[in-house]
């Protein structure tokens, strides 16, 4: 359930659940409306921004922005350290995945020290096609 130490409103404790139940994955405000309307709640996207944004602040969830043409994502984090990962994201189904793999460390320090800039691993991502979208027959 959510974190003991702050109050939440109702709407927020619905967020908070919701979040809970897709916790591996990433989600846009607009996954997390649709995901309350269907449990029948009456609250707008401008609400459910404000209330992410808030578990943000919080520890709760991470909020990752890909570039200035995607909406954000957000992933249910309960209070856990954020993870030093990059993202693999599908351009047929736009799944997005967490890569947690030693061999990216090697690049990102490979580019610092040969190349003398200093890669940001929460806004690193590859597009390409997921296993799931591989296997699908054509």
């Amino acid at each position: 359930m959510g974190d003991s130490r702050t109050y939440h409103t109702k709407q927020e404790q619905s967020i908070l659940d919701i979040m809970e139940k897709m916790e591996e994955k990433y989600v846009t405000a607009g996954d997390v409306l649709n995901a309350l309307k269907a449990e029948g709640a009456k609250v707008g996207l401008t609400t459910v921004y404000r209330r992410l944004d808030r578990l943000v602040k919080e520890g709760v969830v991470q909020k990752i922005v890909l570039d200035g043409n995607s909406g954000a994502c957000y992933q249910y984090i309960g209070g856990k350290e954020e993870k030093s990962h990059f993202l693999l994201k599908c351009e047929d189904c736009g799944e997005i995945q967490d890569m947690d793999c030693g061999h990216m460390d090697e690049l990102y320090s490979h580019v610092l020290e040969e190349h003398h800039f200093n890669v940001n691993p929460h806004r690193t991502m590859f597009y390409g096609i997921c296993e799931k979208c591989l296997r699908k027959p054509t």
